[in-house]
């Protein structure tokens, strides 16, 4: 799916990758305003066992159009991208966070090698984009080439341990109920791995939201 994405950007770059129409966005070429407009939740059906995660939300699927900007914006550096999809989403996100009550809600951070290849977070800017108030509570201390290079058990194997509360931000996770928001679910093992941490270090419950799901 990704390579038909990418062919259609070289033969007609300045079409919408969606529809195929004028990507007439005034902030990026490569979707639509009326598709941007039309990104609702689609109540993905998803039965993950993700352990110590005492519930979840997910919002569409990664095989739809979410999932075709969540790779124009990890894999083209589309930063505009990122926040437009953030706001798209920002009402079922919001109501995820009514209904959960977190006294935190936080991130599932790329590495920092990532970062610098990048130049932005994708799932931080995604917050930014829905306008709801968050704090960088966890580091990425192991690095990987991506985890779609991964399968099962191995997947659980290379995250484990991946991810730390940092130092300075250990009071904002103890006793605390968290949110935690990430771009993509698929096998659970990176929510698994960010979810054992934060309770490790005393969080009193973790929840996650996540923008698509890979079945």
């Amino acid at each position: 799916m990704l390579g038909r994405v990418l062919d259609l950007l070289r033969l007609s770059e300045g079409t919408c990758v969606l529809c195929g129409s004028l990507a007439d966005s005034e902030d990026q070429g490569f979707v639509c305003e009326s598709c941007l407009g039309s990104i609702e939740p689609e109540r993905v059906g998803v039965d993950k066992d993700l352990g110590p995660v005492k519930g979840y939300r997910v919002f569409g699927r990664y095989g739809g159009s979410v999932g075709e900007i969540i790779k124009l914006v990890k894999f083209k550096q589309v930063l505009p991208l990122a926040r437009r999809l953030g706001k798209a989403l920002s009402p079922d996100l919001r109501a995820f966070v009514k209904e959960v009550e977190p006294e935190v809600v936080t991130f599932v951070p790329v590495h920092i090698f990532r970062l610098w290849g990048r130049g932005f977070d994708q799932n931080e800017e995604m917050l930014k984009g829905a306008g709801v108030e968050f704090k960088k509570v966890l580091v990425r201390v192991k690095h990987s080439k991506p985890l779609a290079s991964w399968k099962g058990e191995e997947r659980r194997r290379v995250v484990a341990g991946s991810f730390r509360v940092a130092p300075s931000k250990l009071g904002e996770v103890r006793g605390k109920r968290i949110l935690v928001f990430d771009d993509v679910v698929t096998t659970g093992a990176t929510a698994v791995s960010v979810a054992s941490e934060l309770l490790s270090r005393g969080a009193k419950e973790v929840f996650f939201y996540f923008v698509s799901s890979e079945d």
